[in-house]
């Protein structure tokens, strides 16, 4: 597996592994300058030759997706305060409170379960 390390990119590969951290943040509702960015970054590398990917690695050496990685630095202490809070939740069986949120429901703001 081919890999290529941070201090060795080209601007083309640090426009790739940029491109792709902005990706999987926006997938997590993140905003794009948050700190975990740097952190990303840093532990990123580009793996594969035919078809690139970015790939992390945790604390543990393990090489991770980025939203998987996102979701392991969203439990970390560290890091949980520049995640959003998860939003409220309603039970699918609970038709009341249904009816009352439904257009908070279909904007993402209160989750159903």
């Amino acid at each position: 597996m081919d890999r290529m390390r941070t201090e060795t990119r080209n601007s083309t590969a640090q426009k790739f592994v940029y491109d792709e951290i902005s990706g999987a943040l926006a997938r997590a509702g993140l905003d794009y300058d948050r700190p975990i960015r740097e952190v990303l970054y840093r532990e990123s590398d580009i793996v594969g030759t035919r078809e690139a990917v970015v790939r992390v690695r945790n604390e543990r050496d393990q090489l991770l997706m980025l939203d998987d990685r996102i979701n392991e630095l969203g439990r970390h202490p560290r890091y949980i305060s520049t995640f959003p809070p998860d939003p409220p939740k309603v039970a699918r069986s609970d038709m009341r409170k249904l009816t009352e949120n439904f257009a908070a429901s279909a904007r993402g703001e209160v989750a159903v379960e």
